[in-house]
């Protein structure tokens, strides 16, 4: 995520001092041969609505085993909030705007993946996230989701209300 790099970059600068500054001398120095891969999702304003919903509830993913991530014990029920909605879709473009000029200062050329079309695939767009990084997945391996769409009714309405809002503003 965007507001992680920056901590990380300073943390492998301390490890790698004659790298500081360079970011992609720096993961590749931390991690080996790099790739990158770039998710974004074309509806950001749904995008929005599951960041509010996790953030409310303190329910980041659950996995396919029942798992829950994140502070669900703290949370609280969701409640529709516009003005975060808004917010929040302002961040994510502000985002996503900072991962391309990141890109492309440090001349990199990421894979692009859309969350809808791995929502859409997985085990396709995986295979292609797999072929850019030049990896073979095993033929025995089943490519499946580890976390349940967390998406539901209570999020189209909130994203038809916040569209419906926003229109007549």
């Amino acid at each position: 995520m965007w507001g992680t790099l920056d901590e990380l970059v300073v943390k492998l600068g301390r490890v790698f001092p004659d790298l500081a500054g360079d970011d992609a001398g720096l993961l590749g120095r931390a991690f080996g041969r790099t790739g990158f891969v770039f998710l974004r999702r074309a509806d950001v304003v749904a995008q929005a609505v599951s960041w509010l919903r996790a953030e409310q509830t303190g329910t980041w993913y659950v996995g396919g085993n029942g798992e829950i991530g994140g502070s669900a014990a703290a949370g609280g029920p969701p409640s529709f909030d516009a003005g975060r909605i808004s917010r929040l879709v302002q961040v994510i473009g502000e985002h996503n705007t900072a991962w391309e000029a990141w890109f492309a200062s440090a001349g990199i050329r990421p894979h692009r993946v859309s969350y809808e079309e791995l929502d859409a695939d997985i085990a396709r767009v995986t295979l292609g996230i797999l072929d850019f990084l030049g990896l073979n997945a095993p033929d025995e391996r089943v490519i499946l989701p580890r976390h349940e769409r967390q998406a539901d009714e209570l999020n189209a309405r909130w994203i038809e209300r916040y569209r419906l809002e926003s229109a007549q503003s």
